[in-house]
């Protein structure tokens, strides 16, 4: 039984993963600041595992909110890990949950190998972060997860805002976007299947299908049984995962599971 170490057990993501998988896994949370380098120390040094998935990082708003912490979380925190890793007797299998957001909007489905563009603090550390792994790491696995979501996610993201929006009569500002959403628990299922056939490089994790922002509102407020009171602008851009190298590898979707869903 493999034994996986994990930062930010607590997030949306990792506690699904944790939850979903912890009678197949042997699963150790490192349960302590991830900026705090003495104690990161120790927890490698007293535990062994054979991989590491790190999911936790501050999320978009917090990095506006807070820029220096955001640099110290988001970028240094990784490469400390990084560091300490290279000088273990055997190297960890890393699994890096990095974003889409690293690329520029497309009319075409996004290859892992289109141009990135990043716009935001969040998303150039991402995509610092990416470039300082596979320059310094050998054992990894990068996924660039498109957007996540699924039932009782927190506030901060896209569908859970909304929903609070509607239920309470806030006008929404949004625009012509569209983009490429998958379910939590599919995610998790990616993040297995890479565990499993012991996969290494750079992935799209998304569903392969674009979702206007404005025809997910509608499914929201079909559901809450509210009308959105929507301002929509213009603007347009568009973020969909080509997956034909996920897929490349053996990976299948189950039924529905493209299919969005609240």
């Amino acid at each position: 039984m493999p034994t996986i170490a994990i930062n930010g057990y607590k997030s949306f993501l990792g506690k699904n993963f944790s939850d979903k998988f912890k009678n197949k896994y042997s699963i150790i949370h490192y349960n302590k600041d991830i900026n705090n380098k003495k104690e990161f120390l120790k927890f490698i040094n007293k535990k062994k595992f054979s991989h590491f998935i790190h999911f936790a990082s501050l999320s978009r708003s917090k990095c506006d909110l807070n820029k220096n912490l955001c640099k110290k979380t988001n970028f240094h925190s990784v490469k400390f890990m990084v560091d300490k890793f290279n000088l273990m007797k055997t190297k960890p299998n890393l699994i890096f949950i990095s974003t889409s957001h690293v690329y520029k909007s497309s009319r075409y489905k996004i290859k892992e190998s289109f141009p990135v563009k990043p716009n935001t603090l969040y998303s150039r550390l991402k995509l610092k972060s990416e470039n300082y792994i596979k320059k310094n790491y050998v054992n990894y696995t990068i996924l660039r997860l498109f957007n996540v979501y699924g039932f009782n996610q927190p506030k901060g993201f896209f569908v859970p805002d909304m929903i609070k929006k509607i239920k309470n009569n806030q006008p929404i500002k949004i625009d012509k976007s569209i983009r490429d959403f998958i379910e939590v628990s599919v995610v998790s299922r990616i993040i297995n299947f890479f565990i499993n056939k012991k996969i290494k490089g750079v992935f799209n994790v998304g569903s392969g299908r674009g979702q206007s922002l404005i025809s997910v509102i509608n499914q929201i407020s079909v559901k809450q049984k509210k009308k959105p009171t929507l301002e929509i602008s213009k603007k347009k851009t568009q973020l969909i995962a080509d997956l034909k190298f996920l897929k490349s590898y053996g990976f299948k979707f189950r039924k529905n599971e493209k299919n969005f869903n609240i």
